[in-house]
């Protein structure tokens, strides 16, 4: 849905090695990685990105007890493929025509982007950390949270009742992080389950992980995360 309206989607074929799409009813093209139509009656239009977090069907259970499972049983079946992200793919030497070298093609980083500065977290650093990482993109405060046991993260704001706050884990099973602000523990999903913030949610900030050669051939100015020295 965009700006109201309800468009349906399917694949167009591949730019800088990333699927792009089209829709139906327009005839738009559409990006992949941001969801911002780039050719066709509605360039410039853009899609809302929501929270997504990659994890494993008993931790998102346990959050969400009361999801809906896609049936495989469908006429549909010999067209759904296995995907194993992360893994090495035989033909990865056609990635490098895309991005950068500052890290491999296929490394997986939490690629974060607030106005029009785009930062990247990669995965292999965020294991050297406890879980939490308090930083900024551009002019705004975030902070990403590691599930290491999924080895996946996301991103929200650091403003926590309009003040800038410090996140520090608390707990790794299950993941729990605590505000310097309210002193309230927030779970990996952005979702307060103690204290003043227990039953609201820190603000999503535009993340999602992404092989670098794609989050770096869409946004050659992104910066690297570095551990602090």
């Amino acid at each position: 849905m965009v700006e109201g309206q309800t468009y349906t989607f399917e694949v167009f074929g591949l730019r800088q090695g990333v699927m792009i799409m089209t829709d139906r009813q327009t005839g738009s093209v559409w990006t992949h990685l941001d969801g911002e139509a780039t050719n066709g009656p509605l360039t410039g239009a853009k899609m809302e990105i929501i929270p997504i977090l990659l994890t494993v069907w008993e931790d998102w259970v346990t959050l969400h007890p009361d999801t809906l499972v896609l049936s495989d049983d469908t006429p549909f079946r010999s067209l759904y493929q296995d995907v194993l992200a992360g893994l090495s793919d035989p033909q990865a030497d056609q990635y490098l025509l895309y991005g950068d070298e500052r890290l491999e093609p296929e490394e997986l980083v939490l690629g974060v982007m607030t106005g029009g500065s785009y930062a990247a977290y990669p995965l292999f650093v965020l294991t050297e950390t406890d879980g939490v990482v308090n930083s900024s993109v551009g002019e705004r405060p975030i902070v990403v949270f590691y599930d290491a046991k999924n080895n996946s993260a996301i991103a929200f704001s650091r403003l926590v009742d309009g003040r800038e706050a410090q996140f520090k884990v608390v707990s790794n099973e299950p993941f729990r992080a605590r505000d310097s602000v309210t002193g309230s523990t927030w779970d990996i999903t952005g979702r307060g389950v103690s204290g003043s913030g227990e039953g609201t949610n820190l603000n999503f900030a535009t993340s999602y992980l992404s092989a670098w050669y794609g989050w770096s051939g869409y946004h050659p100015s992104t910066v690297i995360y570095q551990l602090p020295q």
